[in-house]
């Protein structure tokens, strides 16, 4: 186990550095902040004089080093925009981050999983048929279009719901339904799917001859054989919300995480972008590990040498 331990950490720290990497090189290609950060009646001496505060009069070489140096100790640096440090930043807009995704996962994901298990048991019925094309339905809309519409119905004509904004429940709802979506089709989709295969096995077939019930079996030996997919599914999936709460906050000016990486893209404020995108790498890699670690106590017959 140690060893394992050890080869996931050098695993993602390799992940960590290619992303810092990536984020660092691409940034530096699309302009430069400096021009934005001064006014637009400044002179070439003010832009060099504000390069220099910035830092980006140095080579890009030792740029590299000081950003990657400043990594390791925890310090991301001064948001060019905001003038206070990236760190903090982060921290503040954060929980409006968590908040939208935990509960989107609270409410999305058991109710799909549960949906997912009596399309299987029910298979070819029309009950099956309809969460069938639910699951279809949701992974084909597009969630900033999906956003759009909801405040167009629910805000614009029939002002029942606030179209944006932090802080009730009543601005939480639609930002909810509109991540929710998308997780819960694929979820219930795949927990058909993985539901089916296992209830097909010899196994299951050998319960029912021995007189356990029905729902012993579908639970007890059927969902637990299939949970392992439904798992490495979710993994993916929740990585998916920390990069797709881009969107959904820009729509619904949800002042998190995601809306902060687009505020810091359109004024090229490189320590708040590059800060962000190796933040949620980091998260998104301790996800992972956690479900690695998930797989043994699901399957005791797996162990990690």
């Amino acid at each position: 186990m140690a060893k394992y331990l050890l080869k996931r950490f050098l695993q993602t720290v390799f992940v960590l550095f290619l992303v810092a990497t990536m984020v660092f090189v691409i940034l530096r290609t699309i302009g430069d902040p400096a021009k934005l950060v001064i006014s637009p009646d400044s002179t070439f001496a003010d832009l060099e004089q504000m390069r220099r505060i910035l830092g980006l009069d140095k080579p890009l070489w030792q740029q590299y080093l000081d950003y990657l140096s400043g990594i390791i100790r925890g310090d991301f640096g001064n948001s060019f925009y905001y003038n206070k440090p990236v760190i903090d930043l982060i921290k503040e807009h954060m929980p409006a981050t968590l908040l939208l995704s935990g509960v989107s996962l609270l409410i999305s994901v058991p109710l799909a999983i549960l949906t997912g298990i009596i399309a299987a048991v029910k298979r070819n019925s029309l009950l099956d048929n309809f969460v069938t094309g639910l699951t279809i339905g949701g992974r084909s809309l597009p969630t900033f279009w999906l956003g759009l519409i909801m405040i167009l119905l629910f805000s614009v004509r029939w002002k029942v719901l606030p179209p944006s904004g932090y802080g009730t429940a009543k601005q939480l709802i639609m930002p909810v339904i509109t991540m929710s979506a998308g997780l819960g089709a694929s979820t219930a989709r795949l927990t058909r799917s993985a539901m089916l295969d296992v209830l097909r096995q010899d196994y299951m077939t050998t319960a029912h001859a021995k007189g356990v019930t029905n729902k012993r079996v579908v639970i007890h030996h059927g969902f637990r054989n299939a949970l392992l997919s439904v798992v490495t599914m979710l993994a993916l999936q929740i990585g998916y919300m920390l990069s797709g709460s881009v969107i959904v906050e820009s729509v619904f000016a949800w002042p998190g995480v995601g809306r902060l990486i687009v505020t810091g893209i359109l004024d090229y404020d490189f320590p708040l972008v590059q800060a962000c995108a190796v933040i949620m790498a980091l998260m998104f890699a301790i996800i992972n590990f956690i479900v690695d670690i998930c797989y043994t106590l699901i399957d005791p017959r797996i162990r990690y040498e």
